[in-house]
């Protein structure tokens, strides 16, 4: 009975998870890909307009360089030529958000 209890809750969260990660790529393609590229490459549409470029989120050391609130800061509150999204994100939003950046920059399996 506990095994089944045990599978049960990580079928659960396994979906939470999955849903997670759509919610933050949903997130991304509608706030981030203009500039950051559909991949995380800094290759965007407006990409070639900014100076300085979009960071490329598919840059391992970038990524291991920041923690989780570092990133959330930076898109709750912007950087140069990146307005805040603070007011259009919740923070479950910007978590999700984060988590898919992440996975932008995990390497390929």
């Amino acid at each position: 009975m506990r095994i089944f209890a045990l599978l049960l809750v990580l079928v659960a969260l396994g979906g939470r998870t999955a849903a997670a990660q759509q919610g933050g790529k949903a997130v991304y393609d509608r706030l981030c890909a203009a500039c950051h590229g559909p991949l995380g490459l800094g290759d965007g549409a407006a990409a070639k307009a900014l100076k300085p470029p979009p960071t490329s989120f598919a840059d391992p050391k970038f990524l291991a360089e920041r923690t989780d609130g570092q990133l959330a800061a930076a898109v709750a509150n912007g950087k140069p030529l990146m307005p805040p999204f603070s007011r259009q994100l919740s923070p479950a939003q910007i978590k999700e958000l984060v988590a898919y950046i992440r996975q932008l920059g995990a390497p390929a399996k």
